[in-house]
């Protein structure tokens, strides 16, 4: 039977759980959402979903039981929209769910790279330095972040208002930060949401016309050192074959942990959820 469970359930405790609980850093994260969907069995399995514009994360536990399989199948046919929606998982679930021909499988597929950094590599040297973002950056920023979602294959692409909120956002957070060259100009972001002790380094975009230049490794680079210092676990996720992303997080420092998979299922005319 699929169960509805609530933020507190024992499954977040589990010693299973916890070991990949930095992996799934974002069910974490949306167990704060309004619209938070939670389905689980309580010990194999967590369905995930902070609203319906995300994808939804499966967690599952190493060495799955396959009788499990239909069972899982079924409540992620619950997650299912009125169009093609996005899932996260292990790809050791990915391949259960190709080799049983689950007939709901859409055509979208991203292997994403789950990278963490123990210790950084001191990058190319830049000008410039970090600072944190205010709300004076707020026209730049909207447009890393409106632009970010356009060359970013799997994120919503946002209008200007969307991205400007997201910005406002970011900015009430405290952990936005800009790389501003010699000349004053902002030429890249980033920045860093912490849940349970792990710190997510995120949105790190540079302006094209400013790309190659070490600014956006600099910054990374800069913000890993404080989270590493103040005692938290540190990671992120990237576009596993976008390879020059990759090398410059691992000129930083960083090493890719496992792989996750995002997909899609095709859209329903009546959702269940």
């Amino acid at each position: 039977m699929i169960k509805k469970i609530d933020q507190n359930n024992k499954i977040f405790q589990s010693d299973e759980f916890q070991k990949d609980k930095y992996k799934f850093f974002i069910i974490l994260q949306n167990l704060n959402s309004e619209n938070l969907v939670l389905y689980s069995d309580e010990e194999n399995y967590v369905l995930c979903r902070s609203d319906k514009e995300w994808p939804t994360w499966i967690w599952t536990k190493d060495n799955l039981d396959v009788t499990l399989l239909p069972e899982i199948e079924n409540a992620i046919d619950k997650y299912r929209l009125e169009f093609d929606t996005r899932f996260t998982c292990k790809k050791e679930l990915y391949n259960l769910l190709k080799n049983d021909n689950y007939k709901n499988l859409g055509d979208y597929y991203f292997e994403m790279g789950y990278l963490v950094c123990n210790k950084t590599i001191k990058p190319k040297e830049t000008d410039g330095e970090c600072i944190k973002a205010t709300i004076n950056d707020i026209e730049v920023l909207t447009n890393f972040i409106y632009n970010e979602s356009r060359e970013i294959s799997d994120v919503k692409d946002l209008s200007i208002e969307e991205a400007k909120q997201k910005v406002e956002e970011k900015l009430k957070m405290g952990t936005y930060y800009v790389w501003k060259n010699d000349e004053g100009k902002i030429v890249a972001q980033a920045s860093f949401a912490i849940t349970d002790g792990n710190a997510k380094i995120a949105n790190v975009y540079t302006s094209p016309e400013e790309r190659g230049k070490a600014y956006a490794a600099n910054l990374i680079y800069v913000l890993t050192n404080k989270v590493l210092k103040e005692g938290y676990h540190v990671s992120l996720y990237t576009d596993y074959e976008y390879i020059l992303s990759n090398k410059a997080y691992k000129n930083v420092g960083y090493v890719t942990e496992d792989i996750l998979i995002n997909f899609s299922c095709k859209k329903i005319m009546n959702n269940l959820i």
